[in-house]
Order: C-alpha cells, then sequence, then structure tokens
C-alpha cells in the first residue's frame, strides 16, 4: 500500500529540513511573507494612480499593512475552526455525506462513525459530544509516538488555516480597491485589481480544502486510535 497524502509530505519536509519548523514558527513566517507577497502585488496600480506619492511609502505601507494581516491572520486562525465545525462538528451538515461534498471535500460519514465508537470507550464519558474531541486527546498524548502520527495532519491542517486569513484579507482589500477604480474612472486598473482579488478568493479556497481534509483526517486519526486502544469496561457481574 502507498503512502498517504500527510506521510508524503511530511517526507518531503523532513527531506527540506522544515519539518521541525512546522511544529514552531515556521507557520507564522509563512503567514506574514504570504501577506507582504500579496499586498505588494496591489502596490503598483496605486503607484500608478498617486503618481505623487512617493513609490518607496507604498511599499513602506504595504509591507507594514501585510505584516499586520499575516499576525492577525496567523493568531485569529482558530476562527476557521469554527466554520469547521458547523460542516463536521457532532451536528454538522456533512457529517452523514458519503460522498465528497462540492467533489473537493471529504465526506464525514467516516468522521462521524470513529467519533461515536470512540465516545462508547472513553473511561470518562463526555457530557456533550461536542466534549469528545478533548477528551480522546487527553488519552492520545499519553502515549508520545501514537500521538506524533495522529498529529501530523494537524500541523499540515494548521499551517494552511494561517494563510486562509491573509489571502481572504488581501482579496477583499483588492476588491474594495477596484470598486474604488472604478468610481473615479480608472477602469483598467480596476480590472486589474478585480482579476487579482478573484485569484486571491481562489487561492483562499485552495487553502481550504487541504485545511479541512488534513484536520479531518486528523480526527478520524484520533477517533480511530483511541477505540483501538481504550480498553473497553467490564460488564457488571450478577
Amino acid at each position: 500500500m502507498g503512502l498517504d497524502l500527510t506521510t508524503k509530505t511530511e517526507k518531503l519536509l523532513t527531506w527540506l529540513g522544515l519539518w521541525g519548523a512546522m511544529r514552531g514558527v515556521f507557520p507564522l513566517v509563512a503567514a506574514v511573507a504570504v501577506s507582504v507577497a500579496l499586498l505588494e502585488v496591489l502596490a503598483p496600480p496605486i503607484i500608478r494612480f498617486f503618481p505623487a506619492v512617493p513609490a518607496n511609502l507604498v511599499h513602506v505601507f504595504a509591507v507594514g499593512i501585510g505584516v499586520l494581516f499575516g499576525l492577525v491572520g496567523y493568531f485569529a486562525g482558530d476562527s476557521w475552526d469554527l466554520l469547521f465545525e458547523m460542516f463536521y462538528g457532532p451536528q454538522g451538515r456533512w457529517i452523514d455525506t458519503s460522498s465528497p461534498p462540492f467533489r473537493v471535500f471529504r465526506p464525514g460519514e467516516t468522521l462521524q462513525r470513529q467519533r461515536h465508537q470512540a465516545a462508547q470507550v472513553l473511561p470518562r464519558k463526555p457530557g456533550a459530544e461536542d466534549h469528545v474531541y478533548p477528551e480522546a486527546v487527553k488519552i492520545a498524548r499519553r502515549q508520545v509516538e501514537r500521538w506524533e502520527a495522529i498529529e501530523r495532519p494537524l500541523i499540515l491542517s494548521r499551517f494552511m488555516r494561517a494563510l486562509l486569513w491573509p489571502l481572504l484579507s488581501a482579496a477583499i482589500l483588492a476588491l474594495c480597491g477596484s470598486v474604488v477604480l472604478v468610481l473615479v474612472g480608472a477602469g483598467a486598473d480596476a480590472r486589474r485589481l478585480l482579476a487579482v482579488a478573484a485569484a486571491y478568493l481562489a487561492l483562499t479556497l485552495a487553502c481550504l480544502v487541504p485545511y479541512s481534509r488534513r484536520r479531518v483526517e486528523h480526527m478520524i486519526r484520533l477517533y480511530r486510535d483511541v477505540a483501538g486502544h481504550t480498553p473497553r469496561k467490564k460488564a457488571d457481574r450478577r
């Protein structure tokens, strides 16, 4: 059987010497760097429209706003987990799906089945289905080697999550800029910014898919591990 995508990605990053950094500051650095690059793409139309403003000053503002978007996007990344829960949580919209939603997202049927199985064997019964995940994490973390295998897709998911807000923020900024340029009669630059905004939105969706798929994979690994290694309580003798 061939290696899954998560393992292949881990091996590639390990070969590049980046896997260790994925657990550290690399996602933050990547979020800031990507955000700055996205804002720098928006600088030329602004420079052309405001020729009296020094180009260096525009680039300084682009870098500054890019760093801000990157930092905010990284530290506010957990907000995307709320969206994830709307579709893959215990009451999510896709938990009963057996075919990929929109042909790119992962079906939720397997995740829901593994969640139920893990809930049945947890020593401490969760008060609600929402509490199954934290209880399962507590158990899985007790074995370092097992947790490392479970955590790999989560690390990749968090990396993709760190890029979502910078991409979406830059897309909204580009869209607003195109509207302003249309209002002042700069049609050519407005069309360019609109195309950039569309590209940024496409990149946001391109990151959203692996973020959700890797997170689902992490949760399936977690619940499957807990269900397979947690001893069931023996029935009470009469």
